[in-house]
Formats: C-alpha cells, sequence, structure tokens
C-alpha cells in the first residue's frame, strides 16, 4: 500500500508540475478599415514563441513577446496593408520554472484599393 502511495504521489506531481493554460479571442481588423474599400487577398497563418522564468508567482521574461513581429511578417508575406477577422489563441507549457508561451493567428490579408495619405481619411493626389 505505502509504495501505491508513493507512485500515486509521484504522479500526480508529474502531471500537475507539467501544465498547460491557454486563452483565444477575435479581433475585427488590426487597423480601422471603416468606410474604406479593399480586396481580400487571401488567409495568413502564423506563430511565435517566447520564454519566461517563473518562480511561484513572480514570472520574468526572457525575452519580449513577438507580437508586432508577427503581424508584420503575416502582412509581408502577403504584401497586404492590413489584417481581417483576426483569430487568435495563445498557449503556455510550464516545465519546472521555465514557461514557453505561444501565440498564434490566423486572418485574412487584404489590400486597400484607395490608399490614403493619413488617418483623417483625405485622399492621396497623384
Amino acid at each position: 500500500m505505502r509504495s501505491f502511495q508513493i507512485f500515486a504521489f509521484i504522479f500526480f506531481s508529474l502531471i500537475l508540475i507539467n501544465c498547460a493554460t491557454s486563452s483565444a479571442g477575435m479581433a475585427t481588423s488590426n487597423i480601422p478599415v471603416a468606410d474604406r474599400k479593399y480586396k481580400v487577398i487571401g488567409p495568413v497563418e502564423g506563430h511565435k514563441s517566447w520564454n519566461t522564468f517563473d518562480m511561484a508567482i513572480v514570472g520574468i521574461p526572457l525575452s519580449e513577446p513577438p507580437i508586432d513581429k508577427l503581424v508584420n511578417s503575416m502582412l509581408a508575406e502577403k504584401e497586404a496593408d492590413a489584417l481581417i477577422n483576426i483569430r487568435y489563441w495563445t498557449d503556455k507549457y510550464i516545465l519546472l520554472f521555465i514557461t514557453v508561451n505561444r501565440l498564434h493567428i490566423n486572418a485574412e490579408a487584404i489590400k486597400f484599393e484607395d490608399q490614403l495619405n493619413d488617418q483623417s481619411g483625405k485622399k492621396r493626389t497623384k
């Protein structure tokens, strides 16, 4: 009976140490696209990872979350102006004191048909 308790303790400890969590969300676009004509180029997908050092409730990032880099690489991949219908989710894996965080993004890349000069909505003169 004693060996079963030790085995059960070790088994459940391993399960609890290597836990994973997740969150998800949606956004309409990464920049305002209201009242602007655009053409959908196609779907785009990407993911990036970063690590943190965690001790109990204190976490120290080992690198900056690469959110802007991921969005910029997705825009460059399709030579797009913006992303719409953005679906994102994160997950993290905890291995002792190191947490591996991953961000996944699915979206549709678009190209504006009318190029605007600034955010006021004035058209560029050619």
